[in-house]
């Protein structure tokens, strides 16, 4: 039989295009998952120990196992958890470890290294995040609590819902008050097995504080509404009285709307649900981080302020060492004794309060929401920006990166919340603190850099004969939103943007001779150091990149762009086999010395398309790409990115 040719032409470009799906399968099979740069803060949420080892769930560095001081056995983020904020833990008899992460809860075995998701029936966990975890002392169960994880990846307590494993099923655990209950503290007695949870109950603008206490199959609760403080909002943290008699609260107040009068107030609730003072009469401006019953003696511990005795007298302190002022968390092992963890490293605690190190206590760490913004030495240097500790400098050598310099917010620089950073010759570093001005980083020092009064930067971009800076239109009066060029010789110029829908939404683009692109809600403004300017594009951009070997030139926001010398087109690619959850909208972009493009999407997903712009492969957290994945840096040279998220640390990535 004759086949038609548009038949074989058809079938050819069939066969072409299965080998090039088939390609781009097998490329993302060989990708090498991501790997951390450096470490994260230790910042110990919560701690347990199982069959001799301790282990630290840390607020961006995953599930630690230590034993004898060094660490072991890990699971983060790839590696059996669905994300690397680990910030609730529970150890069952078994020694199984249940580990409530920002992507719901999980069951891990350090015996084989296995992980199982505990979720209901018909919940997708990728939305929940696993905020309290309860495990029983006899038997196999949990009592766990999920809430609705908010798209911007801050955790709310709106949503949220409490359930119980019973080690094969999952069922809801009612506490029998009602709706709209949330568990904001829990405890499980060591001597009994019961089971005490407490929170707020919802509705409204009304708040009521509740107890209830489970005993086997006997389940009793309360509302605390008789004796509570005014203006409670939360419970930080129940333990048991020395005596076995009563409960102790930590309730959180908050008696007017500014922040600065929350306190939490210790309180003693009998075994009829009743609540008075406790008898120390305390209450605290910090934050209780713990609360646990050691031997005769009750122990708080507070964030900043260390670790006391809590009697009915005076609060006595039970260790002086400044180590362990800042306590994360506060646990008491029947064998290792009282155990205090910080941002640094978990102590145990001696009869005279001397700490000793139960885990490495590093240098410099890199903070979890460091995001990198420049590159320079072929890639050799990278300067990284974190909102709110500052911008840092990072050195590649042959044993991989380390930090180099630092500048901390509050202690090198004004404290303040710091974005884009740039480097500036010679030797100098521009980094924006946001809304409030620019500051130059020299080795001697740091320099304000005068801006117009209410400018209000957003990002800077150095080229030739100066810097440009964006800036937005403060919402009452002062500068509008526009381009300001600070030449090197002193003088500046201010390019309007032509309207107020035209807002900087974006980072900018230099280019050699000294022009700069726009990123704005409006699309792309080009505008140079004489005034002029132009619109390039209409559509939204939020994120600018050029490939300065290659000359090209892409954009996201909206949609996926390129430049094709004379107008911005839309990138055009199918994204198959289909991700395992919505892909969200293009946050940012890179284009490496190849010509292929990676584009983060707000989901915490990697986009990778070869040099024609064609689909190759989507990588997620199974490739060690953290859910909260924010900016990309490209490393020129190296085919090295490097992937900065808000919650979970600084990752690279390397293209094969």
């Amino acid at each position: 039989m004759r086949i038609p040719p548009e038949s074989r032409r058809a079938g050819r470009l069939i066969a072409v295009l299965a080998a090039a799906a088939a390609f781009g399968h097998a490329l993302a099979a060989g990708l090498a998952p991501a790997r951390r740069v450096l470490e994260p803060p230790l910042a110990g949420a919560a701690m347990a120990v199982a069959e001799g080892r301790l282990w630290v769930a840390s607020r961006g560095g995953g599930l630690i196992g230590f034993e004898r001081g060094a660490p072991g056995m890990r699971f983060d983020l790839g590696r059996g958890l669905p994300s690397a904020v680990a910030q609730e833990l529970a150890a069952l008899p078994d020694g199984r470890l249940a580990v409530g992460t920002q992507g719901g809860l999980v069951l891990v075995d350090p015996r084989d290294g296995s992980s199982t998701a505990i979720a209901p029936a018909g919940m997708g966990r990728d939305s929940m995040v696993a905020d309290l975890v309860l495990a029983a002392t006899r038997g196999n169960s949990l009592i766990f609590q999920l809430a609705q994880r908010d798209p911007d990846g801050d955790e709310g307590q709106t949503g949220a819902s409490l359930w119980q494993w019973d080690g094969k099923r999952v069922q809801a655990w009612d506490a029998g008050l009602g709706g709209a209950v949330v568990a904001t503290a829990g405890l499980v007695e060591r001597n009994d097995g019961c089971f005490h949870v407490a929170g707020m109950q919802v509705e409204g603008a009304a708040q009521r504080p509740w107890y209830a206490r489970q005993c086997g199959g006997e389940l009793r609760s309360w509302r605390l509404a008789a004796g509570a403080p005014a203006g409670t909002v939360g419970i930080a943290a129940i333990a048991r009285a020395p005596d076995g008699r009563s409960t102790i609260l930590v309730m959180v107040t908050q008696p007017a709307a500014n922040p600065a009068s929350r306190r939490h107030v210790v309180m003693s609730l009998d075994k009829d649900g009743r609540l008075s003072p406790h008898c120390s009469h305390a209450s605290f401006t910090e934050p209780v981080t713990g609360l646990v019953q050691s031997g005769p003696d009750l122990i708080v511990a507070r964030a900043g302020a260390g670790v006391h005795v809590l009697g009915c007298g005076p609060l006595k302190p039970l260790s002086a060492d400044p180590r362990v002022s800042n306590a994360t968390a506060l646990i008491h092992d029947a064998s290792l004794g009282l155990l205090v963890a910080t941002d640094a490293a978990v102590w145990q605690l001696g009869k005279d309060g001397t700490p000793l190190a139960l885990t490495p206590a590093p240098g410099r760490a890199l903070p979890i929401d460091a995001l990198p913004m420049e590159s320079k030495a072929q890639g050799a240097l990278a300067l990284l920006g974190s909102p709110g500790a500052g911008i840092l400098e990072l050195a590649r050598g042959a044993d991989g990166w380390r930090l180099a310099r630092q500048w901390r917010a509050g202690i090198d620089l004004p404290a303040g919340v710091y974005g884009a950073a740039a480097y500036a010759e010679p030797d100098q570093i521009i980094a924006v603190q946001l809304s409030q001005g620019l500051l130059r980083l020299r080795p001697g020092g740091t320099q304000a850099v005068a801006l117009e009064q209410g400018t209000m930067p957003l990002d800077v971009a150095v080229t030739q004969g100066g810097m440009w800076m964006a800036a937005g239109a403060p919402p009452f009066g002062g500068a509008g939103a526009g381009l300001h060029f600070l030449a090197t010789d002193g003088s500046a110029r201010f390019v309007p943007l032509p309207d107020r829908q035209a807002q900087p939404s974006g980072r900018l683009l230099a280019w050699p001779d000294g022009r700069v692109w726009a990123g704005t809600r409006r699309g792309i403004i080009e505008a140079d150091a004489t005034g002029a300017m132009r619109r390039i594009s209409g559509d939204r951009v939020d994120v600018l990149y050029r490939n300065a070997s290659r000359n090209i030139v892409g954009a996201v926001g909206a949609s996926v762009q390129y430049w094709d010398g004379a107008r911005m087109l839309p990138v055009l690619f199918a994204v198959e086999p289909a991700p395992s959850r919505p892909l969200g909208h293009p946050v940012d972009l890179v284009i490496d010395d190849a010509g292929r493009w990676w584009i983060l999407f707000s989901a915490g997903q990697l986009v990778l398309l070869d040099a024609q712009r064609r689909h190759v492969a989507t990588l997620d957290v199974r490739a060690g790409v953290a859910p909260s994945s924010r900016r990309l840096l490209y490393l020129p040279g190296s085919r090295e990115v490097l992937i900065g998220s808000a919650r979970e640390g600084l990752f690279s990535l390397t293209w094969p």
